[in-house]
């Protein structure tokens, strides 16, 4: 369930998303840096959480934005509702505006990582990246060394060896409690339709942020989605990286409200 907090005059609720290795426990500051100004709520994705490994149903970016879909539907009854997404919950966010028009009012999305928009020289930058990210990833995950898996998708993620290990010890432990995820992201099958066609029928606002220090697969990924969709704004963020959202939550808010006062 999602965690909310009030407002006095319900301008509309902002709906947070995760990404890999989280649950709705890393918008906890983000959303209270919005009490008194509008509701804001946050949604653990399927199989995601402490126990999330208890949960049943497949594990992919259709099963995800269906899920998130119907959050959004039993939102919408008390107000319009805006999300910001970040990383595989911006990924499952696009997904979920494209197969279910007209739940969300607008959306921001933080790095997406899908790469279903991009040209084919395009798709030459992300494979080496993507490789450069996820190769060493992949080979922990098959040795069952999850833990480590989790670190060097983190260091990876923020481009930096060592990230990980300097993050606060509850930020670390999230991520820990969400390894079991690892296995069923790096493995899954569902294949979701976010071409430049389907992205072109977004009709609702759509703010694309990056980091312009974070690596060149989430780079080129965000660069296409917002030049797939009709008007939508851009946002490159100064002096940031992929893990901008938990590293400055006060910073990431600031950019969704530039993204909700545009």
């Amino acid at each position: 369930m999602p965690t909310n907090t009030s407002t006095s005059d319900r301008p509309g609720i902002v709906l947070f998303v995760h990404g890999a290795l989280a649950d709705e426990r890393v918008w906890r500051e983000h959303i209270g840096l919005f009490e008194g100004e509008r509701e804001a709520s946050a949604v653990t994705l399927r199989h995601f959480g402490a126990h999330g490994d208890r949960d049943r149903g497949e594990f992919g970016l259709n099963t995800h934005a269906d899920d998130l879909a119907d959050e959004l539907a039993r939102l919408a009854v008390h107000g319009p509702v805006h999300v910001a997404a970040w990383s595989y919950g911006a990924d499952v966010a696009l997904n979920a505006v494209v197969r279910h028009p007209g739940r969300a009012a607008s959306l921001l999305v933080y790095e997406p990582g899908y790469p279903g928009c991009l040209s084919e020289e395009e798709m030459h930058v992300f494979g080496r990246d993507a490789g450069a990210m996820f190769g060493p990833v992949f080979a922990l995950v098959g040795d069952g060394l999850i833990p480590q898996a989790v670190e060097a998708l983190v260091d990876k993620s923020a481009g930096r060896i060592g990230y990980f290990a300097a993050q606060p010890e509850a930020v670390r432990n999230q991520q820990l409690e969400n390894g079991h995820t690892l296995s069923r992201q790096l493995h899954q099958q569902e294949t979701p339709d976010l071409g430049i066609d389907r992205l072109a029928g977004i009709d609702i606002p759509l703010t694309v942020a990056w980091g312009e220090d974070s690596r060149p697969l989430f780079r080129a990924v965000s660069a296409g989605v917002a030049r797939a969709v009709p008007g939508a704004r851009v946002h490159p963020v100064d002096r940031a990286n992929h893990m901008l959202p938990v590293e400055s939550p006060r910073r990431f808010v600031d950019i969704v409200r530039q993204h909700l006062g545009a």
